[in-house]
């Protein structure tokens, strides 16, 4: 049976590039596993005023974490760092304290950049996040930078239209299968 994945998108734009990206990993993927997203477009800012009585917001992405056997992060780079609809979500699902979600479950990254360097620096950020004490999670060691956006690496009917773009994702999604395996 696959192995059930919660990818996390940080952008709730349907024409975004993080969103692309996703729909050709899910593609991509091999049999083992599955990635599901999880809507966290609606997510109201986190709040501990709210642990007591959380929104069914809270709770629905806090269950699809608990359930899922891992979780893939995908962020757009802005301002040199991750988007604050992903880092809310964390956020989110960390809490109450002591009941993180995030704990244990192999973490895999994607992010997605204008420049060559394809969100290096999201990457960074999310993979402090990760080694963190309420969050805790197993990540693996290298990401997916999708880069040069606007450089024709996917062709305007959203194909990708570069083969190394596709190599490295097709190489990233096996790659993050075999990690989540291990666990």
């Amino acid at each position: 049976m696959a192995k059930q994945i919660a990818v996390l998108i940080g952008s709730g734009s349907k024409t975004s590039f993080s969103q692309l990206t996703v729909r050709h990993l899910q593609k991509m993927a091999p049999a083992s596993i599955q990635l599901n997203i999880v809507e966290i477009a609606d997510l109201p800012l986190y709040d501990r005023d709210l642990d007591e009585n959380s929104p069914a917001q809270y709770t629905r992405v806090r269950e699809a974490v608990s359930t899922a056997d891992g979780v893939l992060f995908v962020t757009p780079e802005h301002n040199a760092g991750i988007s604050a609809m992903l880092k809310n979500a964390i956020d989110v699902v960390s809490r109450p304290m002591g009941e993180s979600k995030w704990i244990g479950k192999p973490a895999g990254i994607v992010t997605v950049g204008a420049s060559a360097a394809g969100g290096v620096r999201a990457a960074d950020q999310i993979r402090t996040i990760t080694s963190g004490a309420f969050v805790n999670m197993p990540t693996l060691p290298f990401a997916l930078n999708v880069g040069n956006l606007f450089g024709g690496v996917f062709a305007e009917d959203g194909e990708i239209a570069n083969d190394a773009l596709k190599g490295s994702m097709q190489n990233f999604i096996n790659t993050y299968a075999d990690f989540v395996e291990k666990f």
